[in-house]
């Protein structure tokens, strides 16, 4: 099976750049005022996105600690674009230990071959426990870096492969995440022009669930549709183009959903 991306980095990074402007506004903030506190920098994320009317990323589902699960989004782009773990290690090691613990947890597991010994390490970093919110949050570390250019789409599937061997009681926890996964993929290739209609759609959409490897993780196309409009601001028009979508417009369910 090849190794060459299945999504354009590059290309697919194009239509975050409204994201990424943000998440630089957000972040200059929390360091010009000296944010160490959490809760705090969630509030400078979520008013900044909506001067912006920007979503923040997510499903169908707006959970109530949407504004802390976005701060994956500012860690990303804080480490991985800005390199401020490096330039403001005390902001940074305050505000994002969370994602910093949850990207250490997933690495363990991409790195050990032996599951027993993966998973007694997973339980280290997690602080003992594990849950399906907890796992969903290191799914979105991850998914976010991917999104971004700073991952590869291999690390991202070979960690939900391990995750189902390492965690099997939480397999349904990390094959709706992968279905999320391939609903947002295909949203921001849609987004970046990267599939223009239903053919190519199709063939990108079985590509990324036969990499993967799970069964029955194919999200429907209305699924795809709200992801690409919330999201990456999608007009109906194209995606009508691309996806089969009903005419009614899909609801949002604000409910405590832990799998995006």
């Amino acid at each position: 099976m090849s190794e060459e991306p299945v999504i354009d980095p590059k290309k697919a990074r194009d239509v975050l750049k409204d994201r990424i402007s943000a998440a630089m506004e957000a972040l200059s903030r929390i360091i010009r005022e000296n944010v160490r506190d959490r809760r705090k920098a969630q509030h400078i994320v979520e008013e900044v996105y909506r001067s912006r009317a920007l979503q923040p990323i997510r499903g169908k589902a707006w959970p109530p600690d949407i504004w802390d699960k976005e701060l994956a989004t500012l860690y990303t782009v804080a480490r991985y674009a800005l390199g401020l773990d490096k330039d403001y290690p005390d902001i940074f090691h305050s505000i994002f230990s969370v994602e910093e613990m949850l990207e250490k947890a997933g690495e363990t597991v991409l790195e050990l071959n032996d599951f027993d010994q993966a998973r007694k390490l997973l339980l280290f970093y997690l602080g003992g426990k594990i849950d399906s919110n907890t796992i969903a949050r290191l799914l979105r570390v991850f998914a976010t870096e991917v999104i971004f250019g700073f991952r590869s789409e291999r690390e991202f599937e070979e960690l939900l492969r391990r995750l189902a061997n390492v965690l099997p009681e939480e397999v349904q926890t990390i094959r709706k995440y992968a279905r999320y996964y391939i609903a947002l993929r295909l949203a921001q290739a849609i987004a970046a022009r990267l599939i223009k209609n239903r053919i190519a759609k199709e063939a990108l959409k079985q590509a990324l669930a036969a990499r993967i490897g799970f069964e029955k993780i194919l999200p429907d196309d209305e699924y795809v549709g709200f992801i690409a409009r919330s999201v990456f601001g999608v007009d109906k028009r194209r995606l009508g183009k691309v996806l089969s979508l009903r005419e009614a417009q899909p609801r949002v369910h604000r409910s405590s959903s832990k799998t995006e």
